[in-house]
């Protein structure tokens, strides 16, 4: 490719990116839905502009570990512990809940059991892009609901280690303990390390290392890179390493500056992700099979928000924080591209089960703030009836007094 079709296709990216995000945003809908959009417009599928869906597809990468990383600089360490029964508690009653849900439907439609383990474990993983880069848009990271789905997503980063070891178990590939021994004994010492330095921050970067502009992108970079590669070799999730280095930094009160000269490349990359996640969506084959993929992309933001809504109200959280929490979890997340390309060699996929998982997952991203946004118009409507009868009941109380006091003349 030619230099100049190189400025060409960048121009043809930026604009489109730049037109479906005014649009989207008069109608109040996230500027990741038109990164996704501009990604379909402008990938394979579309006018063909970005053919490169691997390359595209690690950049992308690269901006989920971004965003961890400033998710960590912002979080609170006895925050985020105080809401481990939401997190822990619920994120394995969601999983629990979501695999024996596909497993009865698999069951229902002949299918062998392994597909609805399979199908189980996929859909109950939500995107952390998405999420957070919602929460972030909205001011909302540090609501009670926020914090929830903050902890949920972490465990669910966690618990890929397990759901890895049980796929591989069932698959033609042998289970090596090594292995397995190696990810659990990392992240035990990594968490255990991060949890040691937030609990004692008296320790501070050199000057040397940060006393000029370049020295301190170059610095925040190599520490949230450094990090997420330590935790991606042991076989952990790279994004979950990225975390773990923002909350340590945080704790060192050297955030604000990596925050200052960072977040312009945190932008590019997170936008990068969504247009890797709208490549991946076949025009043709969702032309070609319509009706299942929009009934299997509903019923998915359906299934995940009820599950999640029931487990965390049981968990004693009110109605409206459950239901907000649920509707921000409904999406199937991008380490479920990951399990989708196990199914094909469990033998549970084929190319055509493949593509049509692919499909759903990206159409689910995208869909996914039209949905949240669907649901906060619900619970709005639904808390303005609430004030209204309300209203009506002290209206009619007054009415009654009133009466008496006439009654009584």
């Amino acid at each position: 490719m030619e230099m100049n079709d190189v400025l060409l296709a960048v121009v043809g990216v930026i604009g489109c990116a730049l037109l479906f995000a005014y649009v989207l945003k008069s109608f109040g809908i996230p500027a990741a839905a038109a990164y996704i959009a501009t990604g379909i417009m402008v990938g394979p599928a579309g006018f063909g502009i970005i053919a490169d869906r691997t390359l595209l597809t690690h950049v992308g990468e690269i901006g989920v570990i971004m965003l961890m990383f400033f998710i960590g600089m912002e979080v609170s360490l006895p925050r985020l512990i105080s809401g481990w029964r939401i997190a822990v508690l619920g994120t394995a009653a969601q999983m629990l809940l979501s695999v024996a849900i596909c497993s009865l439907v698999a069951w229902m439609f002949g299918l062998n059991w392994r597909a609805g383990l399979l199908f189980g474990f996929l859909i109950s993983m939500s995107s952390t892009a998405v999420v957070l880069t919602l929460l972030k848009d909205s001011g909302e990271l540090e609501t009670g609901f926020g914090q929830n789905a903050l902890g949920v997503l972490l465990m669910q980063d966690l618990a890929i280690v397990p759901i890895m070891v049980i796929l591989g178990m069932l698959g033609p590939e042998e289970v090596h303990f090594h292995t397995v021994a190696v990810q659990v004994i990392g992240a035990i010492v990594l968490v255990s390390l991060a949890v040691w330095l937030i609990k004692h921050p008296g320790w501070h970067i050199p000057e040397a290392l940060r006393a000029t502009v370049d020295k301190r992108i170059l610095l925040g970079l190599l520490l949230c890179f450094a990090a997420a590669a330590l935790t991606a070799e042991i076989g952990l999730s790279a994004p979950l390493g990225a975390f773990l280095a923002g909350m340590v930094l945080h704790a060192s009160d050297e955030s604000e500056w990596v925050e200052d000269h960072l977040r312009s490349l945190y932008v590019v990359f997170v936008g990068v992700f969504f247009l890797s996640v709208g490549m991946l969506v076949d025009l043709h084959f969702v032309y070609r099979n319509l009706g299942v993929v929009a009934l299997a992309t509903l019923a998915v933001f359906v299934l995940n928000s009820g599950i999640n809504t029931l487990v965390l109200r049981a968990l004693g959280e009110t109605w409206r924080m459950s239901i907000l929490t649920g509707g921000l979890l409904s999406q199937i997340g991008e380490l479920s591209f990951l399990l989708a390309a196990v199914g094909i060699g469990m033998g549970v996929l084929d190319q055509q089960g493949h593509q049509m998982a692919i499909v759903v997952i990206a159409l689910s991203l995208m869909l996914s703030p039209l949905w949240m946004l669907a649901i906060r118009m619900l619970i709005r409507a639904d808390t303005q009836v609430m004030e209204d009868l309300d209203q009506d009941a002290k209206l009619k109380a007054m009415l009654g007094e009133l009466e008496k006091v006439r009654v009584n003349r």
